[in-house]
């Protein structure tokens, strides 16, 4: 008769129930998998009710802007709901639709959840809720890293802490300047803009105030709207009667734009530089030393860098070839009747120029994945226009609600091409060495994402019925707004069929995010390649 084993204490396999192992299978292995494929869940649960008739006003129709600048109403298809869901919840702001028009109230308010948690991440708020519901339960590895490929920083240990206070930061300014932006839109006389005529003109001032002037609860939604919006960097609006902010181009009104782009500021730079920013002034406070991270040296410079030289460009472009300035496109060319839609407040208000200058500051600001407009943004002169394409092409920060390469991407490029050149062969940037892998990884993020963005803008521009009626310098402006998760548009997006709009949902995903998780999340956890290794051998290269 056989012995029971003395150190057999019977214990069992523990087997997890059904319902686990199917969301295993359905969210995939892999963190990158998991995240892919709940934002892709969330847009399709996203679209169905944007598709229902309780979201809109015209039961199947929606509003568009047609090249003459008057608002038309067309059919309303489910690619349509679609490419909304995902646009709001890649914080992108490309819309074929006017959403004041063609929404209700409840769909307005689903794309604003929407925008709200593409822009905190899906993960972070169900994780910090969750939390809030069981605060003495212990945080796990797995969670951490979870929310590290998410919205962390490169420190595992800080990040459930990085990302609780700047969550609540970015919450408390929603607020503050949501209420700020009502008590400005119920108050303040901002104009309703009526259509020039033709797509290369500007929208003027009209007599007629917007519909929020006097009516308080309408104000209150609007300025949360754009402040949600503006933080997270989605560049939707609602306003009534204009075209993106063309309402609030001029005079006073820039304390309004003022407002938008500190927000948009905020929330491109980053969730680990909020906190890591913040932890540096409490430190101060404390009279205690405090040393900033690499990703926060890197991510600061490479904003401002990036910022700097677009803004120089574009006052150079729009200054030497005079469309904006001048109004080339604006008042001449025989494009429309100035003396007849002039108003008491004229194209670019009672300043004129100061107005002109502020209008390429803000518009060249937005390209940092906020999507604002304040001007057609075909009235740009081309060399603006490919500036705005680089600077939307590169994005703002990682872990922020921006798309892009990112400016940390570009910054170890330029680096590294610095220090080949140097004879360097460690790449070195504020006294400490950039990781070979890193190194690898932004070049070939930025390959990638090159060879992308410029397949799609050939794809999507022969997507549109009619592509004679524009260029593929429009379509590259399109399909890297759309990577960079910015929102800028020529009016291109309201002309292609459903196929472009497909690949457009495809590159906002992409932008969304990143290349790197993009990818990670078509791989096998382990690769049997991993396993296999090959001798070196060298290769000439340019």
């Amino acid at each position: 008769m056989a012995q029971k084993n003395p150190f057999d204490h019977g214990t069992k396999t523990v087997r997890p129930k059904w319902w686990i192992v199917l969301i295993r299978v359905i969210l995939g292995k892999t963190i990158p998998q998991r995240l892919f494929r709940t934002y892709l869940l969330l847009i399709i649960v996203g679209s169905l009710l944007l598709w229902a008739p309780v979201s809109l006003q015209n039961n199947g129709y929606m509003s568009v802007i047609e090249a003459d600048g008057t608002l038309q109403w067309n059919n309303y298809y489910f690619y349509d709901a679609l490419f909304i869901a995902c646009s709001a919840i890649t914080d992108t702001g490309l819309s074929p639709a006017v959403i004041s028009y063609t929404f209700t109230g409840f769909g307005q308010a689903v794309i604003l959840i929407l925008i709200e948690v593409g822009g905190i991440g899906l993960m972070t708020i169900i994780f910090l809720l969750w939390h809030m519901m069981r605060p003495k339960k212990n945080i796990n590895l797995n969670q951490i890293i979870m929310l590290q490929a998410e919205r962390g920083n490169e420190k595992i240990a800080g990040t459930y802490k990085s990302l609780k206070y700047s969550v609540l930061f970015i919450i408390i300014l929603e607020i503050l300047f949501g209420f700020l932006m009502a008590f400005w839109l119920c108050w303040m006389p901002v104009y309703n803009q009526v259509s020039s005529g033709n797509v290369y003109g500007l929208s003027h001032d009209s007599l007629i105030h917007i519909s929020a002037y006097h009516q308080f609860w309408t104000a209150l939604w609007q300025g949360m709207f754009t402040s949600v919006s503006a933080i997270n960097n989605a560049g939707y609006d609602i306003f009534t009667g204009g075209f993106s902010m063309a309402s609030l181009r001029s005079d006073w009104n820039v304390v309004f734009q003022l407002w938008v782009i500190i927000e948009f500021v905020i929330g491109g730079i980053g969730f680990p530089l909020i906190y890591d920013l913040i932890e540096k002034i409490k430190a101060k406070h404390k009279g205690v030393k405090y040393q900033l991270s690499l990703f926060t040296k890197l991510a600061l410079t490479g904003y401002l860098v990036v910022t700097i030289v677009g803004l120089a460009f574009a006052y150079g472009f729009e200054y030497g070839y005079t469309d904006l300035i001048s109004g080339t496109n604006a008042y001449g060319g025989g494009y429309f009747d100035v003396a007849h839609y002039q108003s008491v407040h004229g194209e670019f208000g009672k300043n004129e120029e100061f107005n002109k200058v502020w209008a390429i500051f803000f518009n060249t600001m937005s390209t940092r994945s906020a999507g604002f407009s304040t001007v057609n943004q075909t009235i740009l002169s081309p060399g603006s226009q490919w500036t705005f394409i680089i600077l939307m092409f590169v994005g703002a920060s990682p872990s922020s609600t921006a798309g892009g390469i990112r400016t940390t991407t570009l910054m170890i490029i330029i680096w590294t091409a610095i220090s080949k050149i140097s004879g360097k062969e460690n790449i070195v940037m504020f006294n400490r060495k950039i990781p070979d892998k890193k190194v690898r990884d932004a070049l070939l993020v930025t390959v990638v994402a090159t060879i992308i963005v410029a397949l799609f803008s050939i794809i999507v521009f022969y997507c549109a019925p009619d592509n004679s009626q524009y260029t593929v310098l429009q379509s590259f402006y399109e399909v890297s707004s759309a990577f960079g998760t910015v929102g800028l548009s020529m009016g291109f997006t309201s002309s292609i069929n459903a196929y472009g709009l497909f690949f457009l949902i495809i590159i906002m995903f992409v932008g969304q995010l990143g290349v790197s998780s993009t990818l990670l999340s078509w791989t096998k956890k382990n690769p049997k390649g991993n396993l296999v290794h090959y001798p070196e051998e060298d290769v000439r290269i340019g």
